[in-house]
């Protein structure tokens, strides 16, 4: 490939002695100039260059800065739900623990019901028997 190098070397030297001819109030060449213009160019080049590498270093940093920003926000959303899911879990084991004791008060409202089937029926064959009893020794 190119040398870069070894261009702006062989430049900067042709480009002092146009430069030199100047000084020295001599006219100079259309080829000449060329070689000023060439120079000029390069040395704009080169400034362009550099500013964009500052300005692409700077939009960097503050994309680097806006994604730390992101993620901060990230973790403080993050925070956020697990408390809320941490508050629904506990609201979940206040209504379980609701449950429990429904399902407690069922089971004794079952056996209050069982118990009082038991007596009735016991109390209906009771009363029968002494209906029949009756009957007969009558």
């Amino acid at each position: 490939m190119f040398d870069d190098k070894f261009f702006e070397e062989w430049l900067d030297s042709q480009a002092q002695k146009v430069m030199e001819q100047v000084a020295g109030g001599q006219s100079v060449s259309s080829d000449q100039m060329m070689i000023l213009m060439l120079k000029a160019q390069i040395n704009h080049f080169a400034h362009l260059d550099i500013d964009l590498r500052n300005e692409m270093k700077l939009l960097r940093e503050d994309m680097d800065k806006r994604f730390e920003q992101v993620v901060i926000r990230f973790e403080q959303v993050k925070h956020q739900f697990e408390k809320r899911f941490e508050q629904v879990d506990k609201r979940f084991e206040q209504v379980d623990k609701r449950f429990d004791q429904v399902d407690k008060r069922f089971e004794q409202i079952v056996s209050r019901i069982d118990h009082f089937m038991i007596w009735s029926f016991a109390t209906t064959l009771t009363v029968g028997g002494i209906v029949i009893a009756t009957i007969k020794f009558l």
